[in-house]
């Protein structure tokens, strides 16, 4: 068996075995270019570029770098921004189905050829390939490897690449595809919750009991605001206002579970005792008050109508699972306490106060309030008392 196929067999037999064991994607670029440089190559550069399905983002790229170790860079870009970044890039020959591109930083010829030579000439790089990785689909990604070696890289070496691509994009297609698992539970189920489901725990009827408070916030007007405003108008106010609420509970700690309608119920589990949650819940609310009147503030000079809402706090016992159908199941929270967080939001509009807040959280928090009264509301047999920041 020749050299370069002994070589390549070491790094196929890697990447079918222990490679595919490892999820996380800058672990598995270190280790496959340690895989490299056991093998003999001088490799000193690799990245990985792949396009993803996310809301906010293109596409990610893995880079490594001798003596640096392992990064990853997230390209948040429009179509026209993305399809510019990629004119005249070794990268788009390659996701085109072309390659591979080889380059030498380094000859006076190539100056022009990529603007990315300039850098790589920079950095001292000698030898710069770009290889498809083919993906099930049928699409190609890109895999570009770089070396500072005097004598670039030798023919085994690139023998070498050509044969563990196919091995290298199963790799990454699993990679890729557990992302993509993830970020679509993140997105439309919620960190926490999508970690749950991602582990296993999507039984019907699975579930536990936990002690958390509970968050629930409404738009005000929003039956007269769809009925009045045209559509882009109103998905652009409802943009806007849950932008503000899942950044303020998301950067408490909170777990936002649904949005109904105009509403979003979301949760802050309680880990290091009732009252730190109560507090990170009142920051969040009192984060999105300051958002959302800087947002208004920008609103009323385009003649656009305010947003108005209620935040509603409790906390108690709630439980916490699947729940649905045989065939589609919703991962969220009910109970006593949902119900009584739902009964005392309605009362936001009634009294013209933006946040209020349950007498178990008041007792919790020790945070002073005032009393605002006490209601009949429906479900409950006492009646219940409501209360309200100082500050109204």
């Amino acid at each position: 068996m020749s050299e370069p196929s002994l070589r390549a067999q070491g790094v196929l037999a890697w990447l079918l075995g222990d490679g595919r064991r490892i999820a996380e994607p800058n672990a598995f670029l270190r280790a496959l270019a340690a895989q490299l440089l056991v093998a003999g190559v001088p490799v000193t550069r690799i990245t990985t570029g792949v396009p993803i399905l996310h809301p906010n983002l293109w596409s990610y790229s893995g880079l490594w770098e001798a003596g640096v170790g392992a990064s990853e860079r997230r390209y948040r870009l429009g179509a026209a921004d993305v399809a510019a970044s990629l004119e005249n890039s070794p990268i788009k020959i390659v996701y085109e189905g072309g390659g591979p591109v080889r380059c030498d930083p380094q000859h006076p010829n190539e100056g022009a050829s990529f603007p990315i030579l300039a850098d790589l000439r920079q950095a001292g790089i000698t030898d710069y390939i770009v290889l498809g990785a083919p993906f099930s689909d049928g699409s190609t990604k890109a895999v570009s490897l770089a070396t500072n070696h005097p004598q670039r890289f030798s023919d085994a070496d690139i023998a070498l690449f050509e044969a563990m691509m196919p091995g290298l994009a199963m790799n990454l297609e699993i990679q890729a595809l557990r992302r993509t698992a993830r970020t679509l539970l993140d997105t439309y189920v919620g960190r926490q919750s999508g970690g749950r489901v991602l582990d296993g725990a999507i039984t019907r009827g699975a579930g536990e009991t936990i002690y958390a408070v509970i968050w629930l916030c409404d738009l005000r007007g929003f039956t007269e605001l769809s009925e009045t405003l045209p559509r882009d108008a109103l998905i652009t106010l409802l943009n806007e206002y849950f932008g503000v609420m899942t950044q303020a509970v998301e950067e408490e700690g909170g777990e936002i579970l649904k949005f109904i309608g105009d509403a979003m119920l979301a949760i802050f589990p309680i880990n290091a005792g009732a009252k730190a949650a109560c507090v990170r819940a009142l920051a969040a609310g009192a984060q999105a008050r300051a958002a959302m009147t800087g947002i208004n503030a920008e609103r009323s000079t385009v003649g656009r109508p305010a947003i108005n809402f209620g935040i509603t706090l409790h906390l108690g016992d709630v439980m916490y699972g699947n729940i649905g159908g045989e065939r589609r199941l919703d991962f969220t929270v009910i109970g006593p306490a949902v119900n009584l967080v739902a009964r005392i939001q309605g009362l936001c509009g009634e009294l013209r106060r933006p946040l209020l807040v349950s007498e178990a959280f008041v007792r919790s928090s020790g945070v002073p309030f005032e009393a605002v009264g006490a209601f009949s509301l429906k479900g409950f047999g006492a009646t219940q008392s409501v209360f309200a920041p100082r500050d109204g």
